[in-house]
């Protein structure tokens, strides 16, 4: 981990689409189905997991159940810093501007706003070898298997709509890169807006929340 010289205010951390990533000292939240059927429902869950129709999960009482959509039952000015791994794919551009810009309501000045996506041109990046690898081949030797598995990854996980049953609602929405991510925040209004490498940041002790090496953005909610 690399910390980068910067005084946090103090308040709240908040921790979205925490899954099964809940560190002590931070409110774990989470607008998933099971997340709402785990810390409303426990016993129905329990017994859905006894049953074998579900899986056990990591979601409890604990957990806080936030359509993020409608914003955060949190004043302006009031939390610290905020973390959001893998989640703001599984919006819509524009709900994920609107949120960006809840985020920066809620944060104290200096505040720092995180947010780590899957990168839009390393997937492409990877569907372009596959296919001028594929292409040195003579034309009878081509076979098309590995270029359909990496595009059917595509609109399994990225290209789709939330569904009720299936993934809980774990489904894709948007893919960035950086140029549409950092632009992201600044329209909401964020300072000082870098891509950031995995576990160097302005949070302290970062590497007990974020567990992947994608494409990381943040930002600080100046004065």
């Amino acid at each position: 981990m690399i910390q980068i010289s910067h005084c946090l205010p103090a308040g709240l951390k908040l921790n979205l689409g925490c899954g099964p990533i809940q560190p002590k000292g931070w409110i774990n939240i989470d607008g998933s189905n099971r997340a709402w059927l785990a810390s409303k429902l426990s016993f129905v869950d329990h017994v859905l997991v006894k049953l074998k129709f579900i899986p056990p999960t990591e979601f409890n009482k604990s957990i806080k159940y936030y359509n993020l959509l409608k914003g955060f039952p949190y004043p302006t000015d009031s939390v610290s810093c905020i973390y959001a791994g893998e989640l703001w794919e599984h919006f819509e551009y524009n709900d994920a501007l609107m949120l960006t810009k809840e985020c920066y309501r809620v944060l104290a000045p200096n505040g720092v706003l995180r947010v780590c996506v899957p990168d839009g041109p390393t997937f492409w990046k990877k569907y372009l070898e596959i296919y001028q690898e594929t292409m040195t081949k003579p034309n009878h030797s081509r076979k098309g298997k590995a270029l359909r598995k990496h595009i059917q990854m595509y609109f399994n996980d990225i290209c789709t709509r939330k569904r009720l049953l299936g993934s809980m609602g774990h489904t894709h929405k948007w893919q960035y890169d950086e140029v549409q991510l950092i632009e992201m925040f600044e329209l909401s209004g964020f300072s000082q807006v870098l891509r950031m490498h995995f576990h160097k940041s302005r949070i302290p002790v970062i590497n007990i929340i974020e567990r992947s090496d994608f494409l990381i953005v943040e930002g600080i909610k100046e004065k």
